[in-house]
């Protein structure tokens, strides 16, 4: 039966206990890439527990609670077209929170044209301090006309047209997306080549959620200085796929506290990841 604008709205699901170890960071960490120039004082916070231990803020996104398999939404036609996140304070590398998700607000396109649904999720610590927002932007393609109200979404963040101000490049593994999985993420798009074969591609893609965690962490460790709580903000657009073994460039431009940033793949001169913004807290 297909799903209805009010059937969307009433989905929600407060109240949700999450419980991790410093193990389920630490693996975090390591699927988006933070040790991927070897071992060196600066990521030992993030992998060892011998270390002041710190996590990557994106690490929101395998904390969060987004349900979409209780939705109804139809899921062959389905896009991640954005993910937002917002970082009230850093992520405790581990322990309890508890989370408030649920569906914030669905745009609907028309019948031919499907509409935009937007997933809120929001972790909390159990005394009841605010640890982040997630904003997850879904285009279900097969969903329209379900009597919701009409819109777009706000214009994306402009990146510069100057010359970046910072490059880097980011290797991924060729077993990349075997890692990344093990956060909780088994679609087997990222693991079976058949499965990915049927869906159109040539092999096994890279979880657009794993791109984007590698790309929060380059700017950890560059414009952030190693320091996660520095954070406040992390935007970004789905662009393209990323096959596990390619490697990344990230393009970073620097604008007083507001980071804009893209990603790509150069071998095949592709964006994957556009119209990045990342807020910065003074050091």
């Amino acid at each position: 039966m297909p799903v209805t604008y009010q059937q969307l709205m009433d989905l929600q699901r407060p109240n949700q206990e999450v419980s991790y170890t410093h193990k389920d960071s630490f693996l975090y960490a390591l699927s988006v890439g933070v040790a991927s120039g070897g071992i060196e004082e600066s990521i030992l916070p993030f992998v060892y527990e011998h270390r002041p231990m710190r996590t990557i803020p994106s690490m929101a996104t395998v904390l969060m609670r987004v349900p979409v398999p209780e939705s109804g939404i139809d899921f062959r036609g389905l896009l991640h077209g954005e993910q937002r996140l917002t970082l009230h304070r850093a992520i405790p590398a581990e322990g309890t929170l508890i989370v408030d998700a649920g569906v914030s607000e669905v745009i609907d396109k028309g019948p031919e044209k499907g509409s935009v649904v937007l997933f809120e999720s929001r972790g909390r610590t159990p005394d009841g301090e605010p640890v982040f927002t997630t904003t997850t932007v879904l285009l279900a393609r097969r969903d329209g006309g379900i009597g919701g109200p009409g819109g777009t979404l706000p214009a994306p963040h402009p990146v510069p047209e100057r010359t970046p101000d910072l490059t880097v490049r980011v290797p991924t593994r060729p077993d990349a997306s075997l890692l990344y999985r093990l956060n909780d993420d088994a679609n087997p798009l990222h693991a079976d080549p058949e499965v990915a074969k049927k869906a159109g591609f040539p092999a096994p893609i890279l979880h657009g959620l794993c791109t984007y965690g590698m790309v929060c962490t380059a700017l950890v460790r560059t414009v952030c200085e190693g320091d996660p709580a520095r954070m406040a903000t992390f935007d970004a657009r789905f662009a393209s796929p990323v096959f596990p073994g390619e490697e990344l460039q990230v393009d970073i431009w620097r604008d007083q506290s507001v980071v804009s940033f893209r990603c790509s793949v150069p071998a095949r001169n592709q964006v994957v990841l556009d119209h990045g913004r990342s807020e910065l807290r003074s050091a």
